[in-house]
């Protein structure tokens, strides 16, 4: 297999002699967003010792993405067989496939979601063979966009597999920084700046991270090996002469602005106005309607529970009944959740609520 050190591919994961090349260089569509996309595959089967067909290839069906909202999607599968002396086969496949869908990139909150699958067999007619068959699938997706603002990214992967024999394989999702996203058949690497998730039979796993405005690669892949012979010098039973393989991600990347507010929550949602919070000082204006205050009698706003701010009377309404806007400090460095609770001169009681991301 070809080592691949390239900035604009995505290659595989290898734990330990696990192999895939990289997706190969597309251009990007007209008016996208994200550079250089694709979603596509890569697989090899080779043998020795016997008589067969090699056969690989990388990409074979790349196709293009755009951060567009719409899944874009590769499959591909193959197979060889290999002959040895008195009637000693060994017959290898290989299956992939990859989907990706993503929102626009790089001016504000989006997310990326996908999913991939490999399945790889060589498999022996007898309970021992001469062939030393070994077939290599992997499905991917990838792509690189700037951020133009800090950003909270939040990487997801769930993993299905099963494997018999000797054969092994792995999901993974991540997003580092484009100058350092290379990889060659030992490792998949993000670079500096990096967040990787890595999942294997009924695995799952979240990790956040901030990144800095900056320029970024993207990406998401399945993996799976089998060979006749050994992979890896420990826990392989040495008179199992085959192996099998299927693994399977679905992964999630979700990209915030530092700061950035969630939708407005609860009953009272409509007679309440959030703010942005300032980063610098970490403070969120509330705004009240002449209408809401009108036909308030009392309006408490809490910050993580503890109460900053209580209106009534005099203090709500003043001379006569105006619009207001209150300044709720919160700390621009945490999660900060506020939430504003209204007694009406009927006796009603609504809230609202509006959580924020933290600044730095």
């Amino acid at each position: 297999m070809k080592n691949l050190h390239v900035r604009r591919a995505l290659a595989g994961l290898s734990l330990g002699a696990l192999a895939a090349a990289g997706l190969a260089t597309v251009p990007a569509p007209a008016n996208a967003t994200v550079d250089d996309a694709a979603v596509g595959t890569q697989y090899t089967i080779d043998g020795s010792l016997c008589v067969g067909e090699d056969k690989g290839a990388i990409d074979p069906d790349a196709v293009p993405w755009k951060d567009d909202g719409t899944p874009y999607s590769a499959s591909t599968s193959d197979s060889s067989t290999f002959t040895g002396a008195e009637g000693d086969t060994v017959d290898a496949a290989t299956s992939m496939s990859a989907t990706v869908t993503s929102s626009p990139l790089g001016s504000g909150s989006a997310t990326i979601t996908g999913s991939a699958s490999a399945t790889a067999s060589a498999l022996a007619s007898g309970t021992e063979t001469a062939c030393n068959v070994t077939a290599h699938a992997a499905a991917s997706a990838s792509g690189f966009f700037t951020l133009t603002q800090p950003t909270w990214v939040t990487v997801t992967a769930n993993g299905q597999g099963q494997r018999q024999g000797r054969a092994y394989g792995t999901s993974v999702v991540g997003i580092g920084i484009a100058d350092g996203f290379a990889s060659n058949p030992l490792f998949f690497y993000f670079g500096a700046d990096g967040l990787t998730v890595s999942t294997g039979d009924r695995g799952s796993a979240t990790a956040t991270t901030l990144l800095p405005p900056g320029e970024y690669g993207v990406g998401f892949s399945a993996f799976a090996i089998a060979s006749t012979h050994q992979i890896f010098d420990e826990g392989e039973d040495a008179l199992v002469q085959e192996g099998s393989a299927t693994y399977t991600g679905a992964f999630k990347i979700e990209m915030k602005p530092a700061g950035s507010a969630s939708p407005v929550t609860g009953k009272g949602a409509s007679k309440v106005q959030f703010g942005a919070r300032d980063c610098a000082s970490g403070n969120v204006p509330v705004s009240l309607s002449k209408k809401t205050v009108k036909k308030a009698e009392r309006v408490v706003v809490r910050v993580d529970g503890k109460k900053s701010s209580v209106l009534k009377g005099k203090k709500l309404m003043g001379k006569k009944p105006k619009a207001r806007t209150i300044v709720v400090p919160t700390n621009p460095t945490a999660v900060s959740k506020v939430k504003v609770k209204i007694t009406l001169k009927n006796g009603r009681r609504v809230q609202a609520t509006r959580s924020y991301l933290p600044c730095r």
